[in-house]
């Protein structure tokens, strides 16, 4: 028998690796789809401002896109658009309230396709246009720290 120095190591890393797949088997897919989502919108969370589609994330996750929006809907409680809408919403109210970026610039930003859209959407959801809100902000600050 002819056996090459590395064939332990390498017969010890597949028994591993073997083990490993038995075990990650061996997880409900209940378990597997919770850390899927978890790990989606993580990925929404650290990518918003870039174009994300409902099909190039279910291609991330290995998923056909209508399983991944009824996975995702069932476990995140809202589709993955709203999700997406909602997390990108959140960083552009963030920005109109801390910085001075034009709204075009926050739209950029943000991952909105449109100033237009962005607008639209920050209106339905504040029931003010973004320039509303921020001026509302501003008067919020500086009532709360007036000048002396």
């Amino acid at each position: 028998m002819g056996t090459v120095a590395g064939d332990p190591e390498q017969a010890e890393r597949l028994l591993m690796q073997w083990a490993q797949d038995f075990v990650d088997g061996q997880q409900s897919p209940e378990t597997t789809e919770a850390t899927m989502i978890e790990s989606a919108k993580g990925y929404i969370e650290d990518n918003y401002m870039q174009e994300i589609t409902l099909t190039s994330i279910a291609e991330q996750f290995n998923y056909h896109p209508s399983y991944f929006s009824e996975m995702f809907k069932e476990g995140a409680g809202i589709s993955f658009i709203q999700y997406l809408t909602e997390t990108r919403m959140k960083h552009a109210t963030r920005l109109l309230k801390e910085t001075q970026l034009s709204v075009w610039d926050i739209t950029e930003l943000t991952g909105f396709s449109s100033p237009s859209y962005f607008s639209a959407r920050f209106k339905k959801m504040h029931h003010m246009s973004p320039s509303e809100y921020r001026v509302l902000q501003s008067e919020k600050i500086t009532s709360q720290n007036p000048k002396k």
